[in-house]
């Protein structure tokens, strides 16, 4: 036994085809599967390193997607800063060219005047001589007196100015109105105003002067032309100068309401040889001026290139966002700068937090995805990629299905966000746009369907946000459609829902708009055929009546007017018009010989033609009108009867307006037994009657209407020829108190 341990021991040592025994070398250990594996391939592993890298590549391209995508957003907000000061930089310019256009009117219309003109001219003829005009006294009082009115209406009145005394105190207002001759003197001003020398050259001249008594002052030269002479540099025969304090008014033209003052300014500028001149801001503060060279200068930028945007430096060298536009009435620009610490402060902090998010996210994300490798795909793994898959499956159908359904709808229906982008849209908003419903999703509704059809939408949008509430617009008219017929009209109506707030599309609005166009074009067809049969009934009753053919036409005409004049709506006019077509109706019921009769009434016959007057509102009972046309017969009837409950003050608007209409109608018309009254006579008539016959505000549009719309003369001459009728049935019908 002994001889036999040996070489069974160097048998399994040495033997290749016996397997090794871990027992044998107790420092190794055992062998682990992945020993197995190495052992197997020859070699270490290689796919831990490969998954390492795939892991480090993806860690890598997240982080550079990340810093792009945050360099992305910044742009974005960027742009949002763009477009609010551009909107700021236009509108403020806007303000300030109008203010200086309706200034420029005001002296060129000045410059303009006969009698400036005439006292100019007649001095320029005899070479100055004050002697050779003539009425000179007369002329320059007047002519002052105009000075004066214009000035004190226009604002060149130096309110600062100390007032002129009689004692020998000085006094010269930097603000006012003078009229000088070609040589510089002055022969007529305001307030004493005496200005400096004229401009050199001809034309009209507008400029802003610094003082130092009333800061910025605006200036204004007009040339003034002989009557008989030619309007041409050199012909001039005198100037109007004015000049008043323009600080105040510009600072508050230039600012913007509702916008912060913190870090944004807003400064009017001008370029002043190789100098920036910064004549105002917003705030009334002057900034001097600046070398135009300076390195990176706002202000520069804005005169260089009005219009565009970048980043600049101001006046203190502080970093700006800027933009600039320049005027169109002087050679000025408007420039709004915002500090960019200030004005992207919240955006680089949301920026920098949504970068650090992302930044871990994608550090999370790798980690996991390490520890899954790791471990391998449980099955609780897959079977959230199985819900995931069958989640995103049923969102799909769900969004086919809703697709399925707004496409095959007459409407057409959009969702716009916040910034005025399509977010959505169906097929038949894609139809009326001409284009595509994925081209018109992230664009904005001002490039699809143009500003002037964007802009009443998009501000209802805007209401609907604020408010939280639906919407309505009941009536939009645009242009008819490529290739329909001249004067069809598309007519729409809208609705502006609120859309709850969500993380995709922000605060969104949805939109539905439904094309009524055939619906009010058969409504037009039915009011023109309901206007037709009135027209038709009126001409039936008044031939039954010569003497009084036109009185319905008259009286709804008139009613009308005095609607308009009272600015009563569209319902409101259309329901006295007809009301006073219909007035008379009931004369259809008078027997024809009685209403051609000639000569007085009996009690009896006067009391037939009242009763068959007072029937045209029973007559009309049951037919369907837009206003209250029955109502307001019903009560200018019971007015005129006298009856009780029926006062001026209880009655609709059109029957007050029906009720002067008719009387001042048969009160200009001739009778068979008193010839018409005059207007004046007619609306002293009337004028007695306020109270308990007549309504003043409706007595007050007529005397409006007749005096100041030039209509007096029209009524004057417009009253019915003379006729034999039966007094009493115009009397009763058309309001005429005999």
């Amino acid at each position: 036994m002994a001889t036999v341990a040996p070489n069974a021991q160097t048998a399994s040592a040495t033997d290749p085809g016996t397997p090794p025994d871990p027992a044998a070398d107790p420092a190794k250990g055992s062998l682990g599967p992945e020993d197995s594996l190495n052992a197997e391939a020859g070699g270490p592993d290689w796919r831990p390193w490969a998954v390492g890298a795939l892991l480090l590549a993806a860690a890598v391209a997240g982080v550079f997607w990340v810093f792009r995508f945050v360099e992305t957003q910044r742009e974005q907000d960027l742009r949002v800063w763009q477009d609010r000061l551009a909107l700021v930089a236009e509108s403020r310019s806007a303000a300030v060219d109008d203010w200086l256009g309706a200034q420029r009117a005001e002296i060129a219309a000045l410059a303009d005047n006969a009698s400036v003109r005439l006292l100019l001219s007649e001095l320029a003829l005899v070479g100055g001589d004050r002697a050779g005009v003539t009425d000179l006294e007369g002329q320059l009082g007047y002519l002052e007196n105009l000075l004066a009115v214009t000035a004190d209406r226009a604002g060149y009145v130096d309110e600062a100015a100390p007032p002129s005394v009689g004692a020998n105190l000085p006094f010269e207002p930097l603000a006012g109105i003078a009229l000088l001759d070609p040589a510089g003197r002055v022969v007529g001003a305001s307030s004493g105003f005496a200005p400096g020398p004229l401009p050199d050259g001809g034309g009209e001249r507008l400029s802003l002067v610094r003082s130092a008594e009333r800061g910025l002052l605006l200036r204004l030269t007009a040339p003034v032309y002989a009557l008989q002479g030619e309007a041409a540099t050199g012909q001039e025969v005198g100037w109007v100068v004015a000049q008043a304090p323009a600080a105040e008014p510009l600072a508050r033209l230039l600012s913007q309401p509702g916008l912060p003052r913190a870090g944004i300014e807003t400064w009017l500028l001008r370029r002043q040889d190789a100098a920036v001149d910064y004549l105002l801001e917003a705030g009334g503060g002057s900034g001097g001026q600046l070398a135009a060279d300076t390195p990176a200068l706002a202000g520069a930028a804005a005169l260089a290139q009005p219009g565009g945007f970048g980043l600049y430096r101001d006046r203190a060298g502080e970093e700006v966002l800027a933009t600039g536009r320049r005027l169109e009435q002087a050679p000025l620009t408007v420039m709004v700068s915002a500090e960019r610490a200030v004005a992207l402060a919240d955006s680089e902090a949301r920026l920098g937090r949504l970068m650090a998010l992302l930044l871990l996210a994608i550090g999370m994300i790798g980690a996991g995805m390490a520890v899954i490798w790791r471990h391998g795909a449980s099955r609780r793994a897959r079977a959230a990629a199985l819900a995931f898959r069958r989640a995103a499956r049923e969102l799909a159908e769900q969004r086919d299905l809703l697709r399925l359904v707004t496409d095959n709808q007459p409407t057409a229906i959009t969702i716009l966000d916040a910034e005025g982008r399509y977010r959505f849209a169906n097929r038949t908003a894609g139809e009326r746009a001409g284009m595509a419903t994925g081209d018109m999703l992230g664009k904005e509704m001002s490039a699809v369907r143009g500003a002037a059809a964007a802009h009443r939408t998009l501000a209802l949008a805007e209401q609907a946000r604020e408010t939280g509430q639906a919407v309505a617009d009941s009536l939009r008219i645009e242009p008819p459609a490529p290739g329909a017929q001249e004067g069809q009209r598309r007519v729409f109506a809208t609705d502006h829902i609120p859309v709850p707030r969500s993380a995709e599309l922000g605060e969104a609005v949805l939109v539905v708009e439904r094309d009524l166009s055939v619906e009010y074009r058969e409504r037009a067809r039915r009011e023109r055929a309901l206007n037709d049969l009135i027209e038709a009934l009126v001409r039936l009753v008044d031939k039954r009546d010569p003497f009084a053919a036109d009185h319905s036409q008259r009286v709804g005409r008139l009613a009308q007017g005095l609607a308009r004049e009272m600015g009563l709506s569209d319902r409101d006019r259309e329901t006295a018009r007809i009301a006073g077509l219909l007035m008379n109706v009931g004369k259809i019921a008078v027997p024809e010989s009685l209403l051609t009769r000639k000569g007085e009434l009996s009690d009896a016959e006067r009391r037939l033609v009242r009763e068959s007057m007072s029937a045209s509102a029973e007559l009309l009972q049951g037919i369907e009108f837009d206003g209250p046309v029955v109502e307001t017969l019903h009560q200018a009837q019971a007015q005129l009867q006298g009856r009780d409950g029926a006062s001026p003050g209880s009655m609709l608007v059109p029957a007050r307006i029906l009720s002067v209409a008719n009387a001042f109608v048969g009160m200009v018309s001739d009778r068979a037994w008193r010839e018409r009254l005059t207007v004046d006579e007619a609306i002293a008539e009337i004028m007695a009657g306020i109270g308990a016959r007549f309504d003043r505000g409706v007595v007050a549009a007529l005397v409006n209407y007749l005096d100041n719309k030039d209509r007096r003369a029209e009524w004057e001459a417009g009253a019915a020829a003379p006729g034999t009728g039966s007094g009493e049935g115009e009397a009763g019908g058309e309001g005429d108190d005999g």
